[in-house]
């Protein structure tokens, strides 16, 4: 893969995030970011993935790709102007992410979108610093964002774009993650090693890992003795990136939906740690892996 090619790809993933908060931290304040806990719990889970926001060219498209695939409903905030317009998603009545919309680059017609994770943090400010001076890079400063809390937009040293946020109402507690909800978060990075301790240095995890057999490289990046994330040498040649996982009863059978709907199948179903997974792009471009779990054969 050509220096040129990564350089161009970084530049993408960055165009892209920052384009979620409309070019300025004066823009995105402006905006309604709705809490990411159902209701007030005043805590702080450092380092467990929170939520996820969808920036995509057409939010109508992808709202009714996955409310096909995995139920989900949704909620509009905002004024009637689709650029300000914030669509909750909210899975099994809960919400879990949401979906704004970004512009097309005038010079091109390729879709354009991306889901951009958000880790809870004690300290937003503390965050962006550290992914400064360790080689990542912050594409929106700190802002208070109403009523969600603090939060800003962050990029790897490799390019992947996440957010971190402290909340003004507090983290969800954890709970056993339901069919269509979100199961798990995973950076796909040319340099798994690196990354582990980028966001170790970042969000304090610890860092649990192997070397060798199926996971051969790969980490979890644990928090509180519970695995938040994980990190893992890339199984395609795409850029750097986080992909979110969402829970599924069939794999098979859900992407064979995702088809019929109009996305397009980068892995096909496969068995990975003990269970079946696959890889999805929705209509505008965006990717996102599905699981099933728990794993077979356990209880």
């Amino acid at each position: 893969m050509s220096k040129q090619y990564l350089t161009k790809a970084r530049a993408f993933l960055i165009a892209v995030a920052w384009t979620t908060l409309h070019a300025s931290a004066s823009s995105a304040a402006e905006r309604y970011w709705p809490p990411t806990a159902d209701a007030p719990t005043n805590a702080v889970l450092a380092g467990k993935w929170v939520w996820a926001d969808l920036v995509t060219l057409d939010v109508a498209r992808a709202a009714e790709f996955y409310g096909r695939l995995f139920g989900w409903t949704y909620e509009t905030y905002g004024p009637d102007d689709d650029e300000q317009t914030y669509t909750l998603i909210l899975a099994n009545k809960v919400p879990i992410g949401g979906m704004v919309f970004s512009e097309r680059q005038a010079e091109s017609s390729r879709p354009r979108a991306r889901w951009i994770g958000l880790i809870s943090v004690p300290d937003v400010d503390a965050a962006a610093r550290s992914a400064s001076s360790n080689g990542g890079k912050v594409l929106v400063a700190p802002m208070d964002a109403k009523p969600r809390g603090r939060m800003a937009l962050l990029a790897d040293p490799e390019g992947a774009a996440f957010a971190v946020l402290r909340s003004s109402t507090g983290d969800s507690e954890d709970y056993r993650i339901e069919l269509g909800e979100w199961l798990w978060f995973e950076l796909w990075a040319d340099d798994a090693d690196s990354m582990a301790a980028f966001y170790k240095t970042l969000a304090g995890y610890e860092i649990a890992g192997s070397t060798a057999g199926e996971q051969g490289g790969a980490f979890h990046l644990k928090a509180n003795g519970i695995n938040r994330a994980g990190v893992l040498p890339k199984p395609t040649k795409a850029p750097s990136a986080w992909i979110p996982y969402v829970r599924v009863a069939d794999v098979a059978k859900t992407v064979a939906e995702a088809r019929k709907a109009g996305g397009r199948i980068v892995i096909e179903p496969m068995k990975a740690r003990g269970t079946t997974v696959a890889l999805l792009v929705d209509p505008t471009g965006a990717p996102l892996a599905i699981a099933e779990w728990p794993p077979e054969g356990s209880k």
